[in-house]
């Protein structure tokens, strides 16, 4: 087994992508190891595979993109190690948690974040298409969208509630022990993490403590620069 692993970096070397996050952690629950490309935005080595976002996951000849389309690869490919969603049932509640975390927690957590990102952007990123796509998708300048940061926040610590609540009762989102829907949530909170900034507020007591035990797992992974 080959797999190489293509990775955002910033302009500091941050490795900040959630989406990113979401497979370096599934690919140490099924404890398969990959080297690391790292990509900026806007860069040409991705061509290969067919678009230029990141993740991509390339194992042997075989080319994955999109993080939800990797994990279930991995799942499907290496069905002797350890399942990140175990059966149809389990893949459909992930399914629908990777929709909730990219639309009702990460949208307004990222949007008010992209100012901060395009300040760190790496050297050789395209600042200028960066800034003009963010700001013709979201219909105002990043200066602005940063500036209704507090507003975002404040929905997402409302949003957030009911995992708040289910933490209280387990230990992980999965129960006893965690999975790709823990890693779909952890991937999106290593974002501002990362970039130094916390959305989440004092009210969050159990996710700040799954999050703390979440870096912990596969011997500090989310801290690791490597």
């Amino acid at each position: 087994m080959v797999f190489t692993l293509y990775e955002l970096v910033d302009g500091n070397g941050r490795r900040y992508s959630p989406y990113c996050w979401r497979i370096r952690m599934a690919l140490a629950h099924k404890g398969l190891h990959a080297a690391i490309e790292l990509c900026w935005h806007s860069d040409t080595k991705l061509k290969f595979s067919g678009q230029s976002l990141v993740p991509v996951l390339a194992d042997g000849e075989r080319v994955v993109t999109d993080s939800w389309a990797i994990a279930c690869y991995l799942d499907e490919a290496y069905a002797d190690r350890p399942m990140l969603m175990e059966g149809e049932q389990g893949r459909s509640v992930a399914k629908f948690l990777n929709n909730w975390t990219d639309t009702i927690i990460g949208r307004p957590l990222v949007r008010s974040l992209y100012l901060d990102i395009w300040k760190t952007l790496h050297p050789s990123a395209d600042r200028d298409g960066f800034r003009e796509r963010r700001e013709k998708r979201n219909g105002a300048t990043l200066e602005a969208l940063f500036a209704n940061r507090n507003k975002d926040f404040e929905e997402l610590n409302r949003a957030i509630v009911p995992l708040e609540h289910l933490l209280n009762k387990q230990p992980f989102i999965a129960g006893s022990a965690p999975a790709y829907v823990d890693y779909i949530v952890f991937g999106t909170l290593q974002m501002p993490r990362l970039l130094g900034i916390e959305p989440l507020s004092d009210a969050q007591v159990a996710i700040a403590r799954w999050r703390k035990d979440m870096r912990g797992l596969f011997g500090g992974l989310a801290d690791s620069t490597d």
